[in-house]
């Protein structure tokens, strides 16, 4: 956001302001770091606060608070410039990734726990999967880079191979198999659906879809 409100002032040639949102982005950077990155993992961790303390009261990090539980989101900081202009930042990220067992066949699992509800494995989501790609995507890693299109491409067709076998478009999908559909939760899954065709035409539109690639499950 501060990054954002910086450009724009900088378009207008409100260059205080600029330089105070600038600030204000490197303060966010490091509040967020000093919180949740862990270097050894490589990912931004879950933060566990007691349920005895107050939000008036001090908080001294620990370590110990910080989850070990592999989750999707502990790699969408990416997304943010901030971090994925930061090329070490971006190699430690992209190797943890691979090795989190969260990337399958299709696309990027919500988590590593089979709980039978939506948010958890074998689920896949489409916002995770465009905060991901773009974070890897936009750095200057071109391993990451790479990355980034394959996985795109995966979840591009298994998209088009659900849709071709149902006719509609899924708030979730399976990423173990190609065209399977996502499922758990406490309703009837959608169809429809905003933010999975938004992300297909994101990921076409900053890869294509390349002319000797075929599209199907193979």
């Amino acid at each position: 956001m501060e990054l954002d409100i910086a450009s724009t002032a900088q378009i207008v040639g409100d260059n205080k302001t600029a330089e105070s949102f600038l600030k204000a982005a490197q303060a966010r950077k490091q509040a967020i770091n000093s919180v949740f990155w862990n270097e050894e993992k490589g990912q931004w961790l879950d933060y566990w606060i007691s349920n005895e303390t107050s939000s008036q009261e001090c908080q001294r990090w620990k370590c110990s608070n910080q989850s070990n539980i592999a989750f999707a989101s502990n790699f969408v900081p990416i997304w943010i410039d901030l971090f994925n202009s930061d090329t070490c930042i971006v190699e430690k990220v992209k190797k943890s990734f691979q090795s989190s067992g969260l990337l399958g066949a299709v696309g990027i699992a919500t988590s590593l726990t089979r709980s039978g509800e939506q948010w958890d494995f074998p689920n896949g989501w489409a916002p995770l999967q465009h905060m991901i790609v773009e974070g890897l995507a936009k750095s200057g890693l071109q391993e990451a880079k790479s990355m980034a299109q394959d996985i795109a491409m995966r979840w591009i067709n298994s998209n088009y191979v659900a849709y071709k076998e149902t006719g509609a478009m899924h708030e979730k999908y399976y990423v173990e198999k190609c065209g399977d559909i996502g499922g758990g939760g406490e309703y009837i899954p959608q169809t429809g659906f905003g933010w999975s065709n938004g992300v297909v035409f994101a990921f076409l539109e900053e890869f294509g879809w390349p002319e000797d690639l075929k599209i199907g499950c193979n």
